[in-house]
């Protein structure tokens, strides 16, 4: 084998170790309001540990499932993390300078009421319409 090829597999390798991103660990559930499957929606992970900067981010899906993801990457870095759910109703094209208005308590959006530790057993979310 020349010695071109042996440095090049040789400088390959040595990039493909030297990755600056953090592992993630992956990340997926359900999510239910009063025991119903959401039906759309977003979810953010706040990290309590200052040192990760990267926020977790997922899209629920029709039926009520999500996926996280870490700037573009399926996972979530580990650790501990507070949960920030937003769902609003559809925009009518009527009334388009109005507000959008949520669909679940808005304390769900305004505080990191529910929490998830990663890695763990389990990531479903259970969320109630009253306090």
């Amino acid at each position: 084998m020349s010695p071109r090829i042996v440095g090049a597999a040789t400088l390959l390798l040595v990039l493909a170790g030297c990755s600056s991103e953090p592992p993630l660990t992956p990340v997926s559930g359900k999510v239910t309001l009063d025991g119903t499957p959401m039906s759309k929606g977003d979810i953010s992970l706040r990290s309590t540990d200052p040192s990760i900067k990267d926020e977790p981010y997922a899209k629920i899906e029709a039926d009520g499932t999500f996926k996280v993801m870490t700037k573009g990457r399926p996972g979530s870095p580990k650790g501990k993390f507070g949960v920030l759910v937003t769902a609003y109703e559809d925009l009518d094209p009527k009334k388009a300078s109005a507000a959008p208005k949520s669909i679940i308590p808005r304390r769900y959006a305004e505080k990191a009421i529910l929490s998830l530790d990663v890695p763990s057993a389990n990531y479903d979310l259970s969320l109630t319409s009253k306090p």
